[in-house]
């Protein structure tokens, strides 16, 4: 039989103490038996602190300081996981259900897929919507939105999240992996229940196709730059070869 491997699960919290006890609960009723569960809080006031310390038992690691940013938030939670798998589900979010990750995982996932992701319930304030990721998303590069997506705890410690950017480092981090030839492993299942209205790219959407473009520009210059010196250094060759000729 094969051994079923240790997935972590990150929450990322700030005054938060309206929705973290729901995002706490999907996690800790999963009933996948190998989790590892990681708060990482930013020094919350509110009560939010309270909420985490009445289920400390369930939670593998947690810890509330003031940092610079979500994405700070999230690098310190992948430096804390020792798990194969990563997933993140912050405050205002939650799984679909308590199966969800048995059914992901109830397969062995080859060594080829780097990302195993599903599909989206998206909560607006008047109605839902199901998203289903069979495709990669509308960027092509980020298959769905973090909530629904499991991916390799070495890649995540490999590239981490460019804090330089304040909504898109998700979208940047993915773009990233699809560039170095990794498979993603798409299955029909519902993962997750995502804040479609509580979300930060969701509520500044200028900032974040400002971010999305400059990631973009960022890496065709990358890409052009080395299809450059690649037509470079084969034009030198044939030069040396016609010179070489010549004698």
């Amino acid at each position: 039989m094969d051994k079923k491997p240790l997935i972590s699960i990150i929450t990322i919290s700030y005054n938060s103490c309206l929705t973290i006890e729901d995002t706490i609960l999907s996690v800790i009723n999963q009933t996948y038996p190998h989790i590892e569960y990681i708060v990482i809080d930013g020094g919350s006031k509110d009560g939010t602190v309270d909420i985490i310390k009445r289920y400390e038992n369930k939670i593998s690691y947690w810890i509330s300081e003031p940092d610079k940013g979500i994405y700070y938030a999230m690098n310190k939670g992948i430096a804390a996981t020792t798990g194969e798998w990563i997933n993140f589900i912050n405050c205002g979010d939650s799984f679909y259900d308590k199966n969800v990750i048995a059914r992901l995982f109830k397969d062995s996932i080859g060594e080829n897929y780097s990302v195993v992701y599903g599909n989206t319930v998206f909560q607006y304030s008047d109605h839902t919507e199901i998203e289903a990721n069979r495709q990669y998303g509308n960027y092509k590069f980020m298959p769905a939105c973090h909530q629904s997506i499991f991916c390799r705890t070495h890649y995540m410690k490999q590239f981490m999240f460019d804090t330089r950017y304040k909504i898109s480092a998700d979208f940047d981090f993915f773009y990233k992996l699809y560039f170095t030839n990794n498979q993603y492993l798409y299955k029909d299942i519902t993962v997750a229940v995502f804040d479609a209205m509580g979300g930060i790219s969701s509520t500044n959407k200028y900032l974040r196709n400002k971010e999305f473009i400059c990631i973009k520009e960022k890496k065709l210059l990358k890409r052009n730059l080395l299809i450059f010196k690649l037509k470079l250094k084969y034009s030198m060759r044939n030069f040396l070869r016609f010179f070489k000729g010549l004698f």
